[in-house]
């Protein structure tokens, strides 16, 4: 769908497709293959974590620019100024958060609830507030004290489904009016939870990519993909991304990578280019959702 917006256009557009999986002999033989290989100015690579840094030196070696769709670590980007990192690091959470709610350091007790297995977001989290005086607390059990003047943020990390749906049975049991809860967006996959918990005042999980339903410009691609693939797209499929990613990029590459002279507005993703010193480009934009009255708010930070 994506590359039919450039039927009509004067430039030419060669599009090679190849899968590798997880092999990388398949890899190393596609780019052994010189032919094939003389003409690409641009590899679109969701290749999985194992291959991608092969891939990514390639680039780097043959001036390629790549792009990297789903992944949030940042030794692909750091000392490769070919690579375009799309998903944001883990460390642009908690400086959104903050912006959003710890504007005033007295008003929220910061509380991060995890089962005591350290992950690569908490530690993001914790640097960030260790580095920012942002106290917080670390609770594998939530207690939250009925006396207090504070309001509570409460971040989980835990994503075990039976210790999921036993944690929201406890929140259920506390005042959750004015305490904000900040959930893995792998929670809303859980068919158990029910509306007790999608009803909560304060309730918000980050999405690496995010479609509004509202917006025009996505009505017309749900209509447009349902009357070419007799099917609504979807997120989980990658309906959004891939015809985000398409479009985006050949803009960029026709506007000579000046992300100013792109006009094509993603409809999953929001793009805030951050060049690495000596390395390439990472998106800074974290996505927090809030489900608000059963359905799904972003939340805009204008900083």
């Amino acid at each position: 769908m994506a590359l039919q917006e450039y039927n009509y256009i004067d430039k030419k557009i060669n599009v090679i497709v190849r899968d590798v999986v997880t092999d990388l002999v398949k890899l190393q033989k596609i780019f052994s293959d010189s032919i094939l290989m003389k003409q690409v100015n641009l590899i679109i690579g969701p290749i999985y974590g194992s291959l991608f840094p092969v891939a990514a030196q390639y680039a780097k070696d043959h001036n390629i620019i790549i792009v990297n769709p789903f992944s949030t670590r940042f030794d692909f980007v750091d000392n490769n100024p070919n690579v375009y990192k799309l998903v944001p690091s883990f460390i642009y959470r908690p400086e959104m958060l903050h912006k959003v709610f710890i504007v005033s350091p007295d008003e929220y007790n910061v509380i991060l609830w995890s089962d005591s297995v350290p992950t690569p977001e908490m530690q993001a989290y914790k640097y960030y507030f260790n580095k920012n005086n942002i106290p917080f607390k670390e609770v594998c059990s939530l207690y939250l004290p009925q006396n207090s003047t504070k309001k509570n943020l409460i971040i989980a990390f835990f994503e075990n489904q039976t210790q999921v749906i036993h944690n929201v049975h406890t929140i259920l049991n506390f005042d959750m009016q004015n305490n904000v809860l900040v959930v893995p967006e792998k929670w809303l996959n859980i068919s158990e939870l029910t509306d007790d918990f999608y009803g909560l005042s304060h309730l918000y999980y980050f999405a690496n990519y995010f479609a509004d339903k509202k917006n025009e410009d996505v009505k017309q691609f749900q209509s447009d993909h349902i009357l070419y693939y007799e099917t609504p797209p979807e997120l989980a499929a990658y309906s959004y991304q891939g015809y985000d990613i398409t479009r985006y990029f050949i803009d960029l590459y026709f506007a000579d990578f000046d992300a100013d002279k792109v006009n094509f507005k993603p409809l999953s993703y929001k793009f805030n280019w951050k060049h690495i010193p000596n390395g390439g480009f990472e998106n800074t934009i974290p996505r927090l959702i809030q489900i608000k009255d059963f359905e799904l708010e972003e939340v805009i930070n204008n900083d």
